[in-house]
């Protein structure tokens, strides 16, 4: 038995991938990758500037940034 995704159900997921695609690029802009011995210690992400040493807010930052898009984007849709 084959079902076929409607026009609907394809605008969901392409809302879905566009969420979880800002969300990952927020991850990786402020993931650490390095750190420098100065005082106060520095940490710097993958493309050389300096980000919040705390290893948490990357993926907290990401989460938060799918889940509000996501929320935006379900939420325009929801007033047609």
């Amino acid at each position: 038995m084959e079902q076929k995704m409607t026009g609907g159900a394809w605008t969901t997921v392409a809302k879905v991938a566009v969420a979880l695609v800002a969300g990952l690029v927020v991850l990786v802009l402020l993931f650490v990758v390095s750190q420098v011995d100065t005082i106060p210690v520095q940490c710097l992400s993958v493309f050389g500037y300096g980000v919040p040493c705390d290893a948490g807010w990357a993926p907290a930052a990401g989460a938060a940034t799918a889940g509000v898009l996501g929320l935006l984007l379900w939420l325009k849709d929801r007033r047609r």
